[in-house]
C-alpha cells in the first residue's frame, strides 16, 4: 500500500502542474515578452562555448550583456583527466563516489544501500549511453540538486537519437577481450513514435595479465516514445546487462615477488585440466523506465520519470570448516611466517622453495579439497570445503519529477521530487558441496564459546542439526527496507555581469531490518523487524558568477548538508543482529570552491581552489580480532575528514591542427578528528575490560585516490583525424588505514617513541609512477555511410608499479607486532594495453 501511495503522489504532483499550466497557457501566451532570453546557466542549451563578437569580448559597462557559463558543457579539467586518471583509480578531489548523484531520465540512479551508482547495470551499451550531460563540482544543475561530487544524467529519449543502423567491434585486453554492438533508432517515425533498440555483448576467456579470469556479459537495451502533441510525449526504457565474470583476488608484496608478477591471483586453481575460480560474480539487475515529458509552452519543462529495477547480484567463494585454510597466500603458507626473530629458518627455504616450483601451492588444490570431502562423505560424515553463494536480491520502486520555469528573462525556477523505496534480501546459499555429503550451518567461530549453551553455534535455530545441500539457505538471511524521499528547489538569477543561484531541499530517510532466521547467539534480538531508524535531511547550495568579461569569469560555490547515515553502517552485526549502533546521527558536509574561468579562442583553463569538511561519518567492518579471538564488528562514530586541495585545466592552440593539454590536481586530504569506536564480537561473547575506544588517527590521510596527479598532452586534429598523447604523473598514494592500529590498545605498553609501534603506527606512502598514454581515430563519410575505427594504448611505458588500492590487513599480531604476520595488500595497474575499436554507421 505504501508502495504504490508514493507513486501516485509523483504522478499527482506531476498531472496538477500540467493541468495548472495549461489553463494558463493562453494567458501565459499573450503576457510573454517577445525577446529571446540568454540564461547562463540554462543546462539545456547547446554544450558548445559560445561564438563571441569583440564588443561582447571587451563588455564592462553595466548595460552590456555578458553570457555566462554553461555548466553543462563538457569541462577542460574533466574532458582531459576523466579517463586519462582513471588508471590510478583516481577519484575527484578524494570523493567517494556515492558523493556524485547519477540520474537516468532525471531519477536518481545511486543505490539505497551503497549510495553509489550501479554503473554495471548499463554495462555495454556504449552507443546508447555514451553521453551524458555533467555537471561538475558544486555547479548549478537542473535535473537534480546535486552534491559535492557533482551530477550526471543519461537521457535515453528515442526521440533523440539520430536515425541510424549502427554496428561496431572492439578487441581489448582489458576486462574482456572482444565485444559486438548492434544498435538501431529509427528516428521520428509516422504519428510521432521512434524506436531505439542495441544489444551488445563482451567476451574474453582470460586477461592478458592475471591467470584464471574469465568475462562473459551481455546487454539489451529499447526505447519506446510515443509524441502526442507539442506539449506531451511518454517514453518507454527498458535495459539490462547480465553478466558472468571470474574476479582477480589481491595478495601481499610477498607472494607477487615470489611468483614474479604483481598480477597473482590466489582465487583460482587448475581442476579437471581447467583453470578453475573460486570467486565468480553473477549479475543481472533489469531497469524499466516510463517517463512523461511535458512542455506546454517555451517557459516550462518538465520531466517525470517512474522506475523500477529489480534483479541478483551474487558472489561465490570459499567456505571450509574444521580444516585447513584453502586460500594459497594464507599468511601461516608464506615462507615469512617462518621467520623466527628475525632470522631464517631452513622451513622457510624449504617453503619458499614449493612456492616456486610447486603449482599446487600457490593456487587453490582443488583436488585436494575433493579428497578430503569424499573421504568424510564415505564416512558419512558433513562436507569440510564448499561454495558459498552470497546474494541480494532487490526491487526499487520510485519516481521522481524535475521541472525548470523560466519567469522572465533574468529568472528560472528549478525545482523536484524525489521519492524511492527499496527491498534488498541479504542470504547465502551453498553453490557447491565439491564432493561432498552435506552441511551443517554452525558458526565455527562460536563453538565451545559457550559450554553450558550449545545453541550459540547455530546460525538458523529453527533448522539446527539440518543436513542442507545445494541451494539450501545458511548462514544469514535478512531484509533492509529503505525509503527516501526529497524534494529540492533552486532560483537562477542572470544579469549584465553577475549570474547568481540559491537552492535548498528537505527531505527524509527511514530504514529498519527484517531478521528471516533466530541465531543462537542473539536469539532475542535477530528474527523478526528491528524498530525503524528516521533521520530528518537538508541541503543549501548556492552560487555567484562575476563575469568580467566574455572571456573571462569568477565563479564560487557553496554547499551545506546533512545526510541520514547508510544501512550499511547502522547495525551493530547487520547478517545477525536487529541491534542499532549508538549514537547513530546524520553526516554533516560543507564545501566551497572558487574557480577563475578563462574562455580564448586560442586558450581555455579552469582554476580551482577547493575545500570540504565531512563531520560525523559513520564505517562498519567486520573482521577476526587476534587481541580478542573472535570475529568482531568494529562501528567506527564520529569520522572527520577535511579534503583540500587545487586544480587546473588548461587547453591551449597551437595553430589550427595541435592544441596542448594541461591537467592537475593537488590535494591534501586528512582524518581531521579522532574516531570513537565501539567493538562488538559476533559470537556473542562479553569481554573483559572497555571495547568502546578512540581511534587516534587525526592528521593521517585519508586514502582510495592519488592525491597529486597531472598530466600534459598533445592534440591533433585534422581531416576528421584524431590523435592523443598523454603522459601523466600520479603521487601521494596512502595505504588505507586499520584504525584499531592507532588505538591505545593496540599499543599496549609500548612507549610513543618505541620503533616497534613507530612502525605499527605509521602510514605507509607509495611511490609516485609515471604513464604515457596515446590513441588515433578516424572517420570516412561515403554518402549515407560512416566508417570509422579508433586505437588507444595505455601505458605504453608497461609500468607495472602503479599501486591502484593498498590497504592494511585489519588482522593484526598484538603480541609481537610482527609485520611480516599480516602484510599490507595491494592491487597494481595493469601494464600496457590496448582498445582497437571499428564502428560502421548507416544513416
Amino acid at each position: 500500500m505504501k508502495k504504490t501511495l508514493f507513486l501516485l503522489v509523483v504522478l499527482l504532483i506531476s498531472c496538477m502542474i500540467a493541468s495548472s499550466q495549461e489553463s494558463g497557457g493562453k494567458k501565459q501566451k499573450k503576457q510573454r515578452d517577445k525577446k529571446t532570453a540568454v540564461i547562463s546557466t540554462d543546462t539545456d542549451s547547446s554544450t558548445e562555448n559560445y561564438d563571441l563578437t569583440e564588443g561582447q569580448e571587451n563588455a564592462d559597462s553595466e548595460t552590456d550583456y555578458v553570457p555566462g557559463l554553461l555548466h553543462s558543457s563538457k569541462d577542460v579539467y574533466d574532458n582531459n583527466t576523466s579517463y586519462t586518471f582513471s588508471i590510478a583509480y583516481f577519484k575527484s578531489r578524494g570523493y567517494d563516489n556515492r558523493f556524485q548523484n547519477i540520474c537516468i531520465n532525471g531519477f536518481q540512479f545511486n543505490s539505497l544501500v551503497t549510495g553509489r551508482a550501479t554503473y554495471s547495470q548499463w554495462g555495454g551499451l556504449n552507443h546508447v549511453m555514451r553521453y551524458p550531460e555533467n555537471i561538475t563540482g558544486l555547479n548549478v544543475c537542473t535535473f537534480n540538486f546535486g552534491d559535492i561530487g557533482g551530477a550526471g544524467n543519461y537521457n535515453t529519449r528515442a526521440s533523440s537519437y539520430r536515425k541510424q543502423i549502427r554496428v561496431g567491434y572492439s578487441l581489448t585486453n582489458r576486462t574482456y577481450t572482444n565485444r559486438l554492438q548492434f544498435t538501431y533508432a529509427s528516428g521520428v517515425l509516422n504519428k510521432g513514435w521512434s524506436v531505439v533498440a542495441s544489444l551488445s555483448a563482451r567476451f574474453g576467456n582470460s586477461l592478458s595479465y592475471v591467470d584464471g579470469v574469465s568475462y562473459n556479459g551481455y546487454s539489451y537495451f529499447v526505447a519506446l516514445e510515443k509524441k502526442f502533441n507539442t506539449a506531451h510525449a511518454l517514453n518507454l526504457t527498458a535495459f539490462g546487462a547480465p553478466t558472468v565474470r571470474g574476479m582477480q583476488g589481491n595478495s601481499v608484496n610477498e607472494a607477487y615477488d615470489i611468483t614474479g608478477t604483481h598480477y597473482y591471483n590466489p582465487n583460482w586453481g587448475w581442476y579437471q585440466g581447467k583453470k578453475r575460480n573460486a570467486r565468480v560474480r553473477n549479475v543481472h539487475e533489469p531497469v524499466i523506465q516510463l517517463t512523461h515529458y511535458y512542455t506546454p509552452d517555451s517557459k516550462l519543462n518538465m520531466t517525470t520519470t517512474l522506475t523500477a529495477t529489480f534483479g541478483r547480484n551474487s558472489t561465490t567463494s570459499l567456505n571450509w570448516y574444521d580444516a585447513q585454510d584453502p586460500r594459497p597466500d594464507y599468511y601461516r603458507y608464506l615462507p615469512s611466517y617462518q621467520i623466527q626473530d628475525g632470522d631464517t629458518t631452513s622451513t622457510y627455504w624449504d617453503v619458499l622453495n614449493e612456492w616456486k616450483t610447486n603449482a599446487n601451492v600457490r593456487q587453490i588444490n582443488w583436488d585436494r579439497i575433493y579428497e578430503v570431502n569424499q573421504l568424510a562423505a564415505y564416512q558419512g560424515k558433513r562436507a569440510q570445503y564448499m561454495i558459498e553463494n552470497r546474494i541480494y536480491n532487490h526491487l526499487l520502486l520510485g519516481g521522481s519529477t524535475n521541472a525548470v520555469y523560466t519567469i522572465n528573462e533574468n529568472i528560472k525556477f528549478v525545482y523536484g521530487v524525489d521519492l524511492r523505496g527499496i527491498k534488498q534480501r541479504n542470504y547465502k546459499t551453498i553453490g557447491d558441496l565439491l564432493g561432498g555429503l552435506y552441511w551443517l550451518d554452525v558458526d565455527k567461530y562460536s563453538e565451545g564459546d559457550f559450554p553450558d549453551d550449545a545453541n550459540v553455534q547455530y546460525n538458523d535455530l529453527d533448522n539446527k542439526d539440518k543436513e542442507l545441500h545445494e541451494g539450501d539457505v545458511f548462514g544469514y538471511d535478512y531484509d533492509y527496507h529503505i525509503w527516501i524521499q526529497k524534494a529540492w528547489a533552486q532560483v537562477l538569477f542572470s544579469y549584465n555581469k553577475v549570474d547568481f543561484n540559491l537552492g535548498a531541499s528537505i527531505g527524509g530517510t527511514e530504514f529498519w531490518r527484517v531478521g528471516h532466521m533466530k541465531n543462537g547467539r542473539f536469539q532475542d534480538d535477530s528474527k523478526g523487524r528491528s524498530s525503524t531508524k528516521a533521520f530528518c535531511e537538508f541541503g543549501f547550495k548556492g552560487g555567484v558568477t562575476y563575469k568580467i568579461n566574455g572571456r573571462n569569469y569568477l565563479v564560487l560555490n557553496g554547499l551545506y548538508e546533512s545526510n541520514a547515515p547508510s544501512v550499511l553502517n547502522a547495525f551493530v552485526a547487520p547478517r545477525i543482529r536487529n541491534k542499532y549502533v549508538d549514537n547513530l546521527k546524520n553526516e554533516k558536509i560543507g564545501a566551497l570552491d572558487f574557480s577563475y574561468i578563462m574562455k580564448y579562442p586560442v586558450i581555455t583553463l579552469r582554476l580551482t581552489g577547493y575545500f570540504t569538511q565531512m563531520n560525523d561519518m559513520t564505517k562498519l567492518v567486520s573482521f577476526y580480532h587476534d587481541g580478542m579471538q573472535s570475529m568482531v564488528n568494529y562501528s567506527m562514530t564520529g569520522i572527520d575528514q577535511r579534503h583540500i586541495g587545487v586544480e587546473l585545466g588548461a587547453e591551449i592552440k597551437l595553430g589550427s591542427m595541435f592544441a596542448l593539454i594541461l591537467a592537475g590536481n593537488y590535494g591534501d586530504y586528512r582524518y581531521s578528528d579522532r574516531a570513537n569506536v565501539t567493538i562488538n564480537a559476533e559470537n556473542g561473547s562479553d569481554f573483559e575490560g572497555d571495547v568502546n575506544r578512540i581511534v587516534y588517527w587525526k592528521n593521517y590521510h585519508v586514502a582510495g585516490s592519488p592525491q597529486a596527479a597531472a598530466t600534459i598532452g598533445l592534440k591533433f586534429n585534422h581531416k576528421y583525424w584524431w590523435v592523443n598523447i598523454n603522459a601523466n604523473y600520479f603521487d601521494k598514494i596512502y595505504c588505507d588505514l586499520n584504525p584499531e592500529r592507532r588505538t591505545t590498545f593496540a599499543r599496549g605498553t609500548l612507549a610513543v617513541d618505541d620503533p616497534a609501534y613507530i612502525a605499527m603506527a605509521s602510514q605507509t606512502r607509495l611511490k609516485g609512477q609515471f604513464t604515457l598514454d596515446a590513441s588515433i581515430s578516424k572517420s570516412w563519410r561515403i554518402k549515407n555511410y560512416t566508417i570509422g575505427f579508433n586505437v588507444s594504448v595505455t601505458n605504453i611505458t608497461n609500468n607495472k608499479n602503479l599501486i591502484t588500492t593498498a590497504w592494511e590487513q585489519y588482522r593484526y599480531d598484538y603480541t609481537t607486532y610482527n609485520e611480516n604476520k599480516f602484510q599490507n595488500k595491494y592491487y597494481y595497474a595493469f601494464g600496457t594495453t590496448f582498445y582497437a575499436g571499428l564502428n560502421f554507421q548507416f544513416n
